[in-house]
């Protein structure tokens, strides 16, 4: 009978004690969300009494950028960031807010315009093109020889393996308003327009093979992206041109040094690779076998 009630008293004291504890833990957690709840900042908001907005990125104004749209739920604005913060400011008629934007920052803010409420959020993300990979463009930019084809391999490549006869030309149409073509109709070359013509010898045309064909980029590990050689407007001014035995022009490449850039006759003739250097190379070429007209850097 006495274990009987000791039991029972156990039993009742241990539903006090854990009443008492779960009391104690709804308090605890009780009050850490009221703190929460007062320590919760208010939006920031951004007035404007209109749905257009400026948008500066450091010092450069990006005007009327931003249309604010109600069909999103949240309007995201990402930052390429590369190495250093950039400063974000929104910037209305009325009122402007400003961030300094890191890698992985999110910023929350509101736009109001009267009764008009759009969520707003700028998140800073890792800049795809980085100045190290500009760096590693400009580097593969520039020209660099090898010898990787030989005098055989490079004149076995269309259209120097059709070829019975290469000539170097220059041309010029004082007529032209705009774009001057290479001068040359039904495989005809019209003498009246080409002040300056060469034809190439062995000698010649292997040294021409050996620019086109093996001067080309540097190659760098890693490349994300090639930047491009063409510059200026097109207006050529010299041309290879590709002669078969019927004395016919069949192909031809038509070159603007001043722009360096280039133009082919037909799909057949395939690119070679281009490289910062390689257009005042082949200007010097053509000048040292006697063109002048459009060799000249200057024009």
């Amino acid at each position: 009978m006495q274990s009987k009630k000791l039991l029972s008293w156990s039993v009742t004291n241990l539903l006090k004690v854990m009443a008492k504890i779960a009391l104690f833990i709804f308090c605890v957690f009780n009050l850490a969300a009221n703190c929460c709840a007062q320590k919760k900042k208010p939006a920031t908001i951004l007035k404007s009494v209109s749905d257009t907005l400026h948008i500066r990125y450091n010092d450069y104004l990006d005007s009327l950028s931003w249309v604010v749209s109600s069909k999103k739920g949240t309007d995201i604005l990402p930052i390429e960031i590369d190495e250093n913060s950039i400063r974000i400011t929104f910037i209305s008629s009325i009122d402007s807010i400003s961030f300094h934007v890191n890698v992985g920052d999110n910023y929350d803010f509101i736009i109001t315009n009267g009764e008009k409420q759009y969520k707003t959020k700028i998140k800073g993300i890792k800049a795809y093109q980085t100045s190290e990979d500009d760096s590693l463009a400009n580097i593969n930019l520039q020209c660099l020889k090898t010898d990787l084809l030989s005098v055989a391999e490079r004149n076995k490549k269309y259209p120097f393996n059709k070829a019975i006869r290469i000539e170097l030309i220059s041309f010029r149409d004082t007529s032209a308003q705009f774009f001057t073509p290479l001068p040359v109709k039904k495989g005809r070359l019209e003498d009246s327009k080409v002040p300056d013509r060469k034809v190439l010898d062995t000698s010649g045309v292997n040294e021409l093979t050996d620019i086109l064909f093996n001067i080309g980029r540097t190659p760098v590990p890693n490349l994300k992206f090639q930047t491009t050689v063409y510059t200026k407007c097109y207006e050529p001014r010299n041309g290879i041109l590709f002669i078969n035995s019927q004395g016919r022009v069949f192909e031809y490449i038509e070159i603007c040094f001043g722009c360096q850039g280039n133009r082919f006759s037909s799909k057949r003739i395939k690119q070679w690779d281009d490289c910062e250097q390689k257009y005042d190379i082949l200007r010097r070429f053509f000048a040292d076998q006697g063109i002048k007209f459009g060799t000249d850097e200057h024009h």
